[in-house]
């Protein structure tokens, strides 16, 4: 296999570069096959940083995995010469990697995993609308204007943290090991 002889080292990127032995002893003039690799949470904030910089990275053939198909579009209008071919749509608290569900062809030839999904919590509008008319009275109390201790959160429903931060990590590990994936790298 390819990656037995390779030196592996971690870019200040966060994602994983490798120089292959095997690489640098050819010649310039042939190009290298593009890599494989798949960012899940790709149209989060942090999951798009990566899928950008990777796609703008010759060596790599990003696969951007997103919950719904409004999130791919967006991604694919955010990220410049992204198209469907870049986009897999696929909710990770309901993949099954035991199964062929919801798993695209020609994911096998992967290289590493680059997980970047989190629970996302959300602002409640009652909470924030009530903190808005607390303003003036708290500047006449001396207070501070904006009282962020106020706000109220949740999460819609199927995406608590230990769904996507607990299950749906472990089932993403799963899948990378079905496929032979032999880097999986977390991002917190």
């Amino acid at each position: 296999m390819w990656f037995q002889d390779t030196r592996h080292f971690l870019c200040p990127y966060i994602f994983l570069c490798t120089i292959s032995h095997a690489a640098l002893s050819l010649s310039a003039s042939s190009p290298l096959p593009k890599k494989q690799v798949i960012v899940t949470g790709a149209a989060g904030k942090t999951g798009k940083l990566v899928f950008s910089l990777l796609k703008k990275d010759e060596r790599y053939y990003p696969l951007g995995l997103v919950r719904t198909e409004k999130s791919g579009k967006k991604l694919i209008k955010e990220v410049e010469n992204c198209g469907l071919e870049n986009i897999w749509v696929c909710d990770v608290t309901t993949l099954d990697p035991q199964g062929q569900n919801g798993i695209p062809n020609g994911v096998n030839d992967a290289v590493a995993m680059i997980i970047c999904t989190s629970a996302k919590p959300m602002v409640r509008k009652r909470s924030l609308v009530k903190a808005f008319l607390q303003m003036p009275l708290n500047a006449v109390r001396g207070k501070k204007a904006f009282d962020f201790r106020s706000l109220e959160f949740y999460y819609k429903k199927g995406q608590h943290p230990e769904m996507v931060d607990y299950k749906g990590q472990i089932t993403q590990i799963d899948l990378a090991k079905k496929l032979g994936i032999p880097y999986v790298i977390l991002v917190r």
